[in-house]
């Protein structure tokens, strides 16, 4: 039997036993076992042969279900710790962990050096639904966080208790907010927060399903998705320290772009840390900073009655043409 044939099915038999959610960059794996490969849409098969090692923390650019059909005198480690999902609790009236928790998530990995880096003693999410994001991030930055405090907010009710039970079976903890965005909170965190982590209801729908109770007012996003998103964003502009960082989940359908042009013109540098296209939508992870250099740009445009510079947001709607689902991309030649 063709040995790549026999590795499928083998591999396909111990998807039961040995499924485990990881993420991981699929350009590490060598061509050479690409047609080990199947159904990458479930899970992602690989054979490791010999005394080899991996660190799993390497494979943070994907997340998906990564099967190991490990041979004997090979071990693996994981370097870095995200919520797993049969801890994660559940309700009928609150999102779970999908495509674009995910994808957040993965954003957060890639990004997990700068962000110890930053070392943010504030982090918020905004719409912490089953608790998935806010958990896997203080699990991923771990001891190394240096006594940093977490806060997470949602309008549904029914989610701060998930996010709550969730967060005690992984045993971390954060300060559980029900509000609608931050309402009541803007005065007592302006200017505090180092991380802001935001996926927002994006999906376009009838502006009159923004803001319903229960499960729908984790999508419904009003015209083009954006009725939520432009709340937030002057929210965040308020939360955020001079040294924060923004991370929102958005949709094609949002115009990125144009978002990207609106944060400019209040100063912020953006990049794309993930992009994603599932069967129905396509995603993309951006991350606005503070940025003098623009901040300082806008103003003199503004005084000389010209226009914005739009050098940046043509990056940003090229990298969104050139959609690509494994890639990262930078939108802009600053460096965060």
């Amino acid at each position: 039997m063709d040995e790549n044939v026999n590795f499928q099915e083998k591999a396909a038999s111990a998807i039961p036993h040995f499924s485990i959610n990881y993420c991981f960059n699929v350009n590490l794996i060598p061509t050479s076992w690409s047609n080990c490969l199947f159904d990458l849409s479930v899970s992602i098969c690989f054979q490791v042969f010999g005394d080899q090692k991996f660190d799993v923390g390497c494979f943070h650019d994907l997340n998906m279900i990564l099967v190991f059909i490990v041979m004997p005198g090979n071990s693996f480690e994981m370097s870095y710790k995200i919520a797993q999902i049969r801890l994660v609790s559940s309700h009928p009236e609150v999102y779970e962990p999908c495509d674009d928790s995910f994808a957040l998530v993965d954003a957060l990995l890639s990004d997990r050096n700068n962000l110890l880096e930053l070392k943010p003693m504030l982090c918020m999410e905004v719409g912490c639904g089953s608790g998935y994001v806010i958990t896997s991030l203080m699990l991923m930055l771990g001891e190394e966080a240096n006594g940093a405090r977490f806060i997470a907010t949602d309008i549904n009710h029914h989610a701060i208790r998930v996010t709550q039970e969730t967060m005690e079976a992984h045993g971390v903890y954060a300060e559980l907010i029900n509000t609608d965005v931050a309402s009541g909170l803007e005065n007592r965190l302006a200017g505090s927060v180092d991380l802001l982590v935001v996926n927002p209801p994006y999906v376009p729908t009838p502006e009159d399903e923004v803001g319903r109770e229960g499960i729908a007012s984790a999508w419904a996003g009003g015209e083009n998705g954006r009725s939520v998103i432009d709340k937030i964003l002057p929210v965040a502009e308020k939360l955020l320290s001079k040294r924060g960082w923004l991370y929102m989940v958005t949709l094609t359908a949002n115009n990125p772009s144009q978002i990207c042009r609106q944060m400019m013109k209040k100063g912020y540098a953006s990049k794309i840390v993930v992009q994603r296209s599932t069967v129905e939508e396509s995603l993309h992870i951006i991350k606005f900073w503070k940025d003098n250099d623009i901040e300082a740009d806008t103003n003199d445009a503004t005084t000389n009655s010209k226009a914005v510079p739009l050098g940046i947001v043509d990056s940003v709607r090229s990298q969104i043409q050139r959609l690509s689902f494994w890639g990262s991309s930078d939108i802009n030649t600053t460096t965060n």
